[in-house]
């Protein structure tokens, strides 16, 4: 092959991968239709000259995003054009209940781990200062919604191709929860948070959660605005660094008590099931 054709060749891939990631649009999800799979959305803003504030656009979703969640709220969105129609990728929630907490808990958390040291994260013993987020249905929550229970927190995103870090991990959240319900302990919640929130959309969440069988009543996904997840690993201790196209990080797990305080603290990719089931166990039984 000539340099020449060789070049064009290379520069028309790198104009079609940078359409395919899209721009940013805001809109009111006026009705979904066709299984949920396309959304009739009303704009608010668009980065996309085609596409015009006010006006009234039909999108194509991925399979993750295909409920009634969204309907009748406010969205943000990549919006993508590809085989001949628009498509809405990386869909994240702007409005709903429990929104207002949100952004208010989220603010106060972002004002009171800000000057934090990364080094002064939090140990066995400490409380949790109270977040919010949103999970793998598009829903917001508050970490207040899991008191009363014992809860497992790891950290993941979704993309990760290392073997042994993010896909093992959740191999063994996973089987946390099937090892707990065997036993009948009802009381343990797992919470999966990503660290990469600009592409972890609560679809994305949804549809890797089900690739491991993850029954969602007990597990939760978490994504929320990047600043805000980054105030979280500050806090947690989660040190992570983009590298070569990936995201290189540590790794933690906690068991969090019925009051929100950090019963037991794991550094490291390898922890064993039967031991957090032990405690967790211990801790629901007392």
């Amino acid at each position: 092959m000539n340099k020449p054709y060789f070049l064009v060749i290379v520069s028309f891939f790198f104009i079609c991968l940078n359409a395919l990631q899209g721009k940013m649009i805001k809109g009111l999800v006026l009705d979904s239709t066709e299984g949920h799979s396309r959304y009739h959305v009303k704009i608010i803003e668009s980065e996309i000259d085609t596409i015009q504030s006010g006006e009234k656009y039909d999108f194509r979703v991925g399979l993750g995003d295909q409920s009634d969640h969204y309907v009748g709220r406010e969205i943000q969105a990549n919006a993508v054009y590809y085989l001949k129609q628009w498509h809405l990728e990386s869909i994240f929630p702007m409005t709903g209940v429990g929104s207002k907490a949100y952004y208010d808990l989220n603010e106060k958390f972002h004002r009171m781990v800000k000057p934090m040291s990364r080094r002064n994260f939090v140990q066995e013993d400490d409380y949790i200062i109270a977040f919010s987020g949103i999970n793998q249905d598009g829903d917001f929550f508050q970490f207040k919604d899991f008191l009363g229970k014992a809860v497992v927190i790891n950290f993941i995103f979704t993309r990760c191709k290392a073997a042994e870090m993010c896909p093992a991990s959740t191999r063994r959240m996973s089987l946390l929860q099937e090892k707990a319900r065997e036993i009948g302990l009802d009381d343990l919640r797992l919470l999966s948070i990503t660290f990469d929130p600009e592409y972890d959309s609560p679809g994305i969440l949804k549809q890797f959660g089900e690739s491991y069988d993850i029954e969602f009543d007990t597990f939760t996904f978490m994504t929320a605005k990047p600043v805000w997840v980054e105030d979280l690993m500050r806090y947690f201790g989660i040190i992570t660094m983009e590298q070569d196209g990936t995201i290189n990080h540590t790794m933690a797990t906690l068991l969090i008590d019925q009051k929100g305080r950090i019963h037991y603290r794991k550094e490291g990719s390898v922890w064993k099931v039967d031991d957090f089931l032990a405690r967790a166990k211990e801790l629901l039984e007392k």
